[in-house]
């Protein structure tokens, strides 16, 4: 039995542009007097992505079981750590943030899905004009 790719589903679930804001760490410059230099951030499309609630079996058989109805799963194809941030910006404008708690393995069904699981990261939705 092959693997399937999920790309054409997650593509026709994909709402409004998720983007993933990676942050490199910070370092001392060693040929620089040993400053200390910032990390940088730069912000990852993800495509294809999308971001969908959690349904009761996900909330209810967890191993974690701390889940809630604010936590999403996003489904992308980019290998990502924990702690990203998530950032998703609907069609109507609103951009909400989350952060990666967890993967969940899905590699018996296609080998470069990831799915992860995501907790809100502000309750306040930003207006985006």
């Amino acid at each position: 039995m092959g693997l399937y790719n999920f790309k054409k589903l997650i593509t026709k679930y994909s709402k409004g542009i998720v983007t993933a804001i990676i942050e490199t760490e910070g370092y001392y410059d060693m040929n620089n007097s040993g400053k200390w230099q910032e990390g940088a951030k730069k912000e990852l499309s993800l495509l294809p992505a999308a971001i969908v609630p959690m349904n009761k079996d996900d909330l209810k058989f967890d191993e974690g079981g701390h889940y809630s109805y604010d936590n999403r799963k996003l489904y992308c194809y980019q290998p990502l750590e924990k702690g990203t941030i998530i950032k998703n910006l609907q069609s109507k404008g609103i951009e909400k943030t989350y952060r990666v708690l967890a993967e969940k393995d899905y590699s018996d069904y296609d080998d470069d899905l990831h799915i992860y699981i995501l907790e809100r990261g502000e309750r306040d939705d930003k207006e985006i004009t």
